[in-house]
């Protein structure tokens, strides 16, 4: 019996030692699987990545590329101004308002300054001419409205041959001579007198006869 049991308890040891060298070794071992995971991704292959990078290059060459603006361009662009907002056009006038616009708008009309009141200067003509409308002749012919007429053709009146035959238009410088010097302007005139010499005198008395209208 006690043989026995020593066997059995030889026995019983000897399986303990196998159970714990068992441990030990598959302790120490290595771990098989992450090795197996790690190995399951090999690197890439430098050949594969060159004509990775060869199709990326070949595929943007594909692409269209949008050209740089010119010169021309980017002035137009640079000088190019906003138009300026036009401004609604005005509302067209009646014709009386045109008519009223433009009468307004236009200068006034320059006259001719005449001598409105008779000048003292005339007193020596008075003796002889009527300066009233409508007035019958003196001594000589009336003076009203003989501005721009030809000389000799007051009606009623006797000229003398040589004043209807002189041709003489009254205006400022016919006037002017005559009563200058009668004589010398229309040789053989029934006008006997001798003249106004006064320069400021004569251009009274030919204002005031030219404004006899």
């Amino acid at each position: 019996m006690i043989a026995l049991c020593g066997a059995a308890a030889m026995s019983l040891a000897a399986c303990g030692s196998e159970s714990a060298n068992t441990t030990a070794n598959e302790t120490n071992a290595p771990d098989n699987s992450v090795a197996s995971v790690a190995v399951a991704q090999p690197p890439a292959d430098p050949a594969n990545t060159a004509d990775t990078a060869d199709a990326a290059i070949e595929a943007s060459a594909d692409m269209p590329e949008t050209p740089p603006p010119s010169g021309d361009e980017i002035t137009a662009k640079s000088t190019k101004v906003t138009e300026p907002v036009k401004d609604d056009p005005p509302a067209p006038q009646k014709p009386a308002e045109l008519k009223l616009a433009l009468a307004m708008a236009a200068p006034a009309p320059q006259k001719t300054v005449v001598a409105a009141v008779r000048p003292a200067s005339f007193g020596q003509c008075a003796v002889c001419h009527s300066d009233k409308q409508g007035q019958k002749s003196g001594f000589g012919p009336n003076l009203f409205g003989i501005a721009g007429t030809k000389a000799g053709a007051v009606p009623g009146y006797a000229f003398s041959a040589a004043m209807t035959s002189s041709g003489v238009l009254w205006n400022r410088a016919n006037l002017d001579a005559f009563l200058l010097s009668p004589q010398s302007k229309i040789p053989g005139t029934k006008m006997s007198f001798s003249g106004v010499q006064d320069a400021a005198k004569r251009k009274e008395i030919v204002d005031y006869i030219l404004g006899l209208k």
